[in-house]
């Protein structure tokens, strides 16, 4: 099981990579890194509905300018490998899971502001080095970057499925019927709540089915 931690945190770090620190391929997306976790955990099928809702809810979350966005990537791989490893095919637990991962992308997002910010300190030394006549800093600038972003979040995901995941369990097991049965509700209903969230963020965008009101 070791084995697989430390794998499916190396495919989380590829996706978050992808996000703001090399690429942008949209593998960071849930409805792309959820299904792949899904299918190496042996249930894509799950990984596969994660992914869809998560991406239905959090589309917009995109990094544009100097914004921060949350990690939508860590929404769509922490529920499908808590989900596959403690409660397979249990679909009010692939709910609780989603819940449970949005504020460890919450925190995750404060930990990107650090390193935007240490990157910043970085950015300074290669600036001074560069009037001193030195430009190899620029490429050691980029690879220092890339490395402390990297372990970081493979460090994060490592503590995430295993700290993340003992609460998860544990919280789950406790809950109520009546907690558990909205569980299973939302499984079929927040697809259709994420549909009607994707339509009105593009609500001023002109679609052939939909036309939306920039004075909305």
């Amino acid at each position: 099981m070791t084995a697989n931690i430390i794998f499916i945190a190396l495919i989380g770090v590829l996706c978050s990579t992808d996000i703001t620190a090399f690429g942008q391929f949209m593998i960071c997306r849930p409805i792309f890194c959820a299904p792949i976790v899904g299918f190496f955990m042996g249930d894509i099928n799950t990984g596969l509905w994660i992914g869809m809702i998560a991406e239905m809810l959090w589309v917009n979350a995109m990094p544009m300018g100097v914004s921060v966005p949350i990690d939508v990537a860590i929404i769509g791989i922490l529920p499908t490998f808590w989900v596959c490893k403690y409660f397979t095919g249990v679909h009010e637990a692939a709910i609780f899971g989603l819940v449970l991962a949005v504020p460890f992308a919450y925190l995750h997002r404060e930990m990107d502001i650090f390193g935007r910010n240490f990157n910043t300190k970085i950015m300074h030394l290669v600036e001074k080095g560069i009037r001193n006549g030195n430009n190899q800093y620029i490429g050691i600038s980029i690879f220092t970057g890339l490395f402390f972003f990297i372990i970081r979040a493979f460090l994060f995901y490592i503590l995430a499925m295993i700290i993340g995941g003992f609460i998860y369990k544990i919280v789950y097991l406790w809950l109520s019927e009546l907690i558990l049965l909205s569980f299973r509700k939302a499984w079929l209903l927040l697809p259709m709540v994420g549909f009607g969230v994707a339509l009105y963020n593009f609500k001023s965008t002109k679609l052939p089915f939909y036309r939306g009101s920039s004075n909305d």
